[in-house]
């Protein structure tokens, strides 16, 4: 069996004996593939303190980067006093969070379809101080609010084929998994959104890095202005549409 420093950064180590869970119990838990961001409580995302449990996913580097691009293109295409941005499948209210406290002038909602996810969520808000408006809606069905500047998702993706780590496995299913492709929630909300968004806003969503050509011929019959951008490995991960 692996030792636990082969397993999870030194920072986690830190984190496991400074929340006093540096257990030999713990330890086996990650041995055995646990995730640790669950036994810690929390992680660390865009520079924030998110809690996490196993109602919700874990933040990881991707949405970082999805923010990151999402933030960019408000800078250069947005020009509102108020930028109001909807945040669908929330989760632990990661996306939503960071938006808020890194866009001065936003207004957010954010969405989930599981009510322990937007307890956590909720949670997370009052963590960080920040005032979102949570609710429990499938996708948009339960959104009554209309003209959102700027949509951003974080859907489920996986293809239903693809065999899932351990520690995957310990994540909630119905955020990850979305049909044979992986794409049913994706052209669910591509068949959707437009009656949300303003003109000249845009939509932002995480995909599988597998999805672009599935994705591409939707968009080109739908002819949509759109762009396909890739993480910090070179992969294609992030959807942008542009509702010009």
């Amino acid at each position: 069996m692996l030792k636990i420093e082969d397993l999870i950064s030194q920072r986690e180590i830190e984190e496991l004996k400074s929340t006093g869970k540096y257990t030999s119990k713990n330890i086996k838990k990650i041995q055995k593939e646990y995730p640790s961001q669950y036994i810690i409580g929390y992680v660390d995302f865009y520079g924030n303190k998110i809690k996490v449990n196993n109602k919700v996913l874990i933040p990881r580097y991707e949405t970082e980067t999805l923010i990151y691009k999402t933030i960019n293109y408000i800078k250069t295409k947005i020009k509102n006093k108020k930028i109001k941005i909807l945040d669908l499948c929330t989760g632990s209210g990661c996306i939503a969070i960071t938006l808020k406290k890194e866009i001065d002038n936003s207004v957010i909602v954010a969405s989930d379809i599981s009510s322990k996810a937007l307890k956590v969520a909720k949670e997370n808000a009052k963590i960080n101080n920040v005032k979102i408006k949570f609710i429990k809606s499938n996708l948009f069905k339960k959104i009554n609010e209309k003209n959102f500047d700027v949509i951003i998702t974080n859907p489920p993706y996986i293809p239903t084929t693809e065999k899932l780590t351990k520690i995957v496995k310990h994540e909630p299913r119905r955020a990850l998994i979305s049909g044979k492709y992986g794409t049913k929630h994706i052209l669910k909300i591509i068949n959707e959104y437009k009656e949300y968004l303003k003109k000249g806003g845009f939509i932002a969503i995480e995909i599988h890095e597998t999805q672009k050509e599935i994705l591409e011929k939707k968009l080109i019959n739908y002819n949509l202005k759109y762009s396909f951008e890739k993480d910090l490995t070179n992969k294609t991960r992030y959807l942008f549409i542009f509702n010009e």
